[in-house]
């Protein structure tokens, strides 16, 4: 069984909040698109939501590779670490 380890309190808010704020942007572009709103605007927050979900991306990383890894291969577990975290990157092959 994998152990949790939650993201320290300060931290937890700023992803929330970022997600949060993702969450608006995803409402304005789909009003955007219902509203027949130019193409280049539409774009330009599409770009936005996917660099504020890109650092929710580095925090998590960042967490698992401190926390949630480290603890893995402290407790013996490295290869199956290692496999989950390249497999979860997979989908994005320029973190690997």
């Amino acid at each position: 069984m994998k152990a949790v380890v939650p993201l320290a309190a300060d931290r937890k808010i700023d992803v929330v909040r970022r997600l949060k704020t993702v969450r608006g942007h995803i409402e304005g572009i789909i009003d955007m698109v219902e509203d027949d709103a130019y193409c280049i605007e539409v774009l330009k927050q599409l770009s936005a939501v996917r660099s504020a979900l890109d650092r929710v991306g580095r925090i998590e990383l960042r967490h698992h590779l401190e926390q949630c890894f480290r603890e893995a291969v402290k407790a013996g577990q490295q290869e199956s670490a290692i496999a989950e975290l390249m497999e979860t990157l997979a989908y994005d092959k320029e973190l690997v």
